[in-house]
Order: structure tokens, then C-alpha cells, then sequence
């Protein structure tokens, strides 16, 4: 027995000689004889195991057979993968006679069908209508929609509409100015109705980014004249958050003002509380005050929501007088509030008379008390005019209320002493780039006894002159439009008389042709004699 196992040992090791990895361990076939002869015992399997995880390289190895195993699953893999790609890409296919024909689809070129596809050697017969296994009935459900839309003349709105009402589902169609289309809305008296979370996330970033930004304070005001009440409401609801900051930024103002103007009264009462307590800051803010303006005019015949507002601002209407901005508000307060309410302005305006009667706003201010209060309740202001009469006629914007004086005012004694002394001081006062102006209302305030009486002093020379007063006004860039207006009221025995004293002196009528404006008053003159 010794003997046959030591030949059985000795042939063994011929057998496997040369079979040994690398490293010295058993290879796979020399494995398999050692099965074969039963000699690969559990014992020796974990002695093998053991020795192997001793040499120097432990990583698993990689048998022949194994690879080519590994390689037909890989086949087979691909092929499942491109066989479901062909099964989902012919059930997308349509036959020629059923592909839409549209305008829009003038370029579309249907590509060939493709009844067999080789993959590894092996052809694999695909039909239209079959389904992958792995399809869920949720996803043929949606290709048959598709392909339903797909060969259906109408559009998706249409067609989506058909589907609601085959299920009688309530559906009000709202706009989206931003995106400039039609979506559904469910009704919120439906029991499936769900808030438009999208549209709150869309509006909330939107007013996030108003700082400055003109294109989106032109979406919102957009979607503000047009939008649904939904839309309008979310709006609101976001800016008051930012309120009142969002009222005075450059564009953010904007928005807020076309609350006033396009959304419903509730919205505008809201946006009216939540800017309360601020009304004072805002009519000093150079864009607040645009609200400010805007907000007085939505309070026009409301008595309740003008005493709010006098609440906040009676206290500190001095010092918007004093503010440039605060002036614009005081003026709309002034126009649209009833003027029993404002007769506390009198007092104010005649303390800061100087100051007002020379700013721009401030004279509006005056303009508005003298042609709404009567002449008892508003005589101190007219005195301090009259009194400072020199000062405002050559000022830019104080002349504009000496010119409101003489126009608008009725007759009294103030009205007639302001024009005495325009008159006095007639060819100073014409000269003056300003002051000319004062001197043609005062003109239109006189009868014609009053006109002859300048006529005469109009033809008369001065000692260091060498024509007379109407040739030197008549050639002056300001002068001329007084002499104009003199023209103009005077009737056509006192052009006359002027026309002949100018023709029988060569020397006035040689002065009057030397400038452009001395030219304009001759012919001028012409044509008002021959009228």
C-alpha cells in the first residue's frame, strides 16, 4: 500500500508540475484533482485557506472560468438593457398616417421604423404597443396621454380642460403675467383645492429682490393691474413685511403706489394701518413722500381716514414746511383734504412767509391758501406780499405769487397799492428777468386811463437817453415782452398814435429796426393797426 500511494505522490507531482502560481500556491486545476482523489479533506481546504492568507500577496485571484462567466452575464445585461431601450423607444412611435399635421411642425421629419434590431448576434422582433415589464401602469397611463395630445388637434389648455371636465372638476383659469400663460387653478370651494405654493414661492422671491431693481418692481406692478386677487393678496401680504423700508427705496415705491390705484379696498386699508405710524418719516423721504401723495389721494371723501392722517402730521407741519419733500405732501393735503381742516396752515404759512414765498413748492403752497380762503382769514399774507414786493418780483419763484396776487385776487385796496407800486418802479421792474413778468399781470390790472397815462410816459426821452423809453424797452431780450403786452391791451387810436410818433422821428425808427427784438415790436405793431 506504501507503494501504491508513493506512486500515486510520484505521479502527482509530475502532473502538477509546472501548474503552481507564482507565488507557490495551488492553482485551480491542481485543485481539482485533489477533489477528484478525494484527498481535499474540510481540514485541508482550511489549512489551504490559511497558507494562503500567509504569502505576501492575499488578494483574491481571478480563475479562467470565472471571467468567462463574468463576460455572458455582462452579454446578457446589455442586451436586456438595449432590449427594454427599443421596447420604451417603439412605444413612442407613430405610424405616418397618424403624425400631425401643423405648421409648427413644418420641419419635423419622422425617422424610419425599425421592426428588427440586431444585439449580440440575436434579432429580437419589437411590437408598437408592448409594454416593458418593468413599465409601471402609472407611466403607460401618462404615454397614452401623450400620445392622445400628440395626435389631437388642440392645444394643452384645451385638452386639459377636457380631462377636468369629463371628471367634473371646478377650474378657474388665472394668469401668469411673468410667464405669460394660462393656468389652472382648482376652486378653493372644491374639496381637492390645494394652495398654489408655487406661485406664494414665485411672489416671495420677488419682493425679496425689489431692492433696486427696476425690472422686478415692473413684473409686480404688472401682475398688480392685471393679476387675480390671489395674486394681488400675496403681493400685500409680502410687502407688508418690509414695510416701511420697501416705501422708500427707488423702486419699491412704485409698487406701492399701484396698490393704491389697482387692488381692492381692503388691500388698500391694510397697506394704509401698516404705514401709519410711519406717515411723518415718509413725507420727509424723497421717495416716501411719492406714497405719501399717493395714500392722500386715496383718502379723497374720507372723512375718518383724513383725520388719521392730520393726527400723525398736524403736530409736525412746520417742519415740512421747512423740508422740501414735505412741501409736495402739504400741497396734495391742501387739494384734496376739505379746507376747513387745513385752516391751521394760515398761521404757519404767515411765520414762514419769507421763506416759502422764494422756494419752489413753498409758492405753490401760497398760490393754493390765496385761492381757497377769503380775503378776511388770509389779509396778513397779502400785506406781507405787498410789503415785500421788490424782494419777490425779481426772485425766480417769488414773482409767481405777486402774478397770483394780481390775477386771482379781487379788487381791494392791497390789490391797487401792489399795483401803484409795480407801476413806480415800470422800467426798473421790465429789465429784470423775473420782475417783467409782475409787470404784465399788473398791466391786465388797469383801466385804460392807466394805459394812456404809460403810454405817455412810454413816448417820452430821458435826459442821458438819446431815444425814448418805448424804442429802448422794445430792443431789451425782456423788456420787449412788457411793451408786447402793452400792445395787446391797448385799443387802436392809442397803436396809432404810437405808430405815427415813431414814423415822423427817423431816428426812433432807425433805433427800433436796429435789433431782433426791436423788429419784432415794429412788426407787431403793424399788424395790430391793420387788425
Amino acid at each position: 500500500m506504501n507503494n501504491s500511494l508513493g506512486d500515486t505522490l510520484a505521479s502527482l507531482s509530475n502532473d502538477f508540475q509546472g501548474t503552481e502560481n507564482v507565488e507557490g500556491q495551488l492553482s485551480d486545476q491542481q485543485k481539482v484533482k485533489f477533489v477528484n482523489l478525494d484527498m481535499m479533506t474540510p481540514m485541508s481546504n482550511t489549512l489551504t485557506y490559511d497558507f494562503e492568507q500567509t504569502t505576501l500577496d492575499t488578494s483574491p485571484k481571478q480563475s479562467i472560468v470565472n471571467l468567462i462567466n463574468y463576460e455572458n452575464i455582462d452579454t446578457i445585461n446589455v442586451q436586456e438593457e438595449n432590449k427594454y431601450k427599443l421596447q420604451k423607444y417603439q412605444s413612442f412611435k407613430l405610424s405616418q398616417d397618424q403624425i400631425r399635421k401643423s405648421s409648427k411642425h413644418n420641419t419635423y421629419q419622422p425617422q424610419q421604423t425599425m421592426s428588427q434590431l440586431n444585439i449580440g448576434g440575436q434579432n429580437f422582433d419589437t411590437d408598437i404597443n408592448q409594454q416593458s415589464p418593468e413599465t409601471s401602469p402609472m407611466n403607460a397611463q401618462t404615454l397614452k396621454f401623450i400620445k392622445e395630445l400628440w395626435n389631437s388637434e388642440k392645444n394643452e389648455t384645451e385638452y386639459f380642460k377636457d380631462i377636468v371636465n369629463d371628471q367634473k372638476i371646478p377650474i378657474i383659469e388665472y394668469k401668469i403675467p411673468s410667464l405669460n400663460i394660462y393656468s389652472p387653478l382648482m376652486d378653493c370651494n372644491s374639496p381637492i383645492y390645494e394652495p398654489d405654493i408655487e406661485m406664494d414661492l414665485y411672489i416671495t422671491s420677488l419682493v425679496d429682490s425689489l431692492w433696486g431693481n427696476q425690472i422686478i418692481s415692473r413684473k409686480l406692478q404688472k401682475m398688480l393691474e392685471t393679476g387675480s386677487n390671489e395674486q394681488k393678496e400675496l403681493i400685500v401680504q409680502k410687502l407688508e413685511r418690509h414695510s416701511p423700508q420697501i416705501e422708500q427705496d427707488i423702486f419699491g415705491n412704485y409698487v406701492v403706489q399701484k396698490i393704491f390705484e389697482c387692488t381692492n379696498n381692503k388691500l388698500q386699508y391694510r397697506i394704509f394701518i401698516k404705514l401709519k405710524p410711519h406717515f411723518y418719516d415718509l413725507s420727509k423721504n424723497t421717495f416716501g413722500c411719492r406714497v405719501m401723495q399717493k395714500l392722500i389721494e386715496y383718502t379723497y371723501n374720507r372723512n375718518d381716514l383724513q383725520l388719521l392722517v392730520l393726527q400723525q402730521l398736524q403736530s409736525n407741519m412746520k417742519s415740512l414746511i421747512y423740508n422740501q419733500n414735505g412741501n409736495y405732501v402739504i400741497l396734495k393735503m391742501l387739494e384734496t383734504f376739505d379746507k376747513q381742516k387745513m385752516k391751521f396752515m394760515i398761521p404757519l404759512i404767515e411765520e414762514s412767509f419769507n421763506y416759502m414765498g422764494q422756494q419752489i413748492y413753498g409758492c405753490k403752497i401760497i398760490h393754493k391758501i390765496i385761492q381757497q380762503y377769503s380775503q378776511q382769514q388770509i389779509t396778513k399774507i397779502i400785506r406781507s406780499s405787498i410789503q415785500n414786493y421788490h424782494i419777490l418780483s425779481q426772485t425766480e419763484y417769488g414773482n409767481y405769487v405777486l402774478q397770483h396776487i394780481l390775477q386771482y385776487w379781487i379788487t381791494s385796496q392791497e390789490k391797487i397799492l401792489l399795483v401803484q407800486l409795480v407801476l413806480q418802479q415800470f422800467f426798473q421792474l421790465s429789465i429784470n428777468k423775473y420782475a417783467s413778468n409782475t409787470v404784465e399781470r399788473a398791466l391786465e390790472a388797469i383801466n385804460k386811463e392807466d394805459l394812456i397815462s404809460i403810454m405817455k410816459w412810454l413816448l417820452c426821452r430821458s435826459p442821458n437817453q438819446y431815444t425814448s423809453n418805448f424804442v429802448v424797452l422794445a430792443n431789451h431780450q425782456y423788456a420787449n415782452y412788457v411793451i408786447k403786452k402793452f400792445l395787446i391791451l391797448s385799443d387802436h387810436n392809442v397803436l396809432k398814435y404810437i405808430s405815427d410818433h415813431l414814423n415822423q422821428n427817423q431816428s426812433e425808427q432807425i433805433a427800433i429796426q436796429s435789433t431782433v427784438h426791436g423788429q419784432r415790436i415794429n412788426s407787431f405793431l403793424d399788424k395790430q393797426i391793420q387788425n
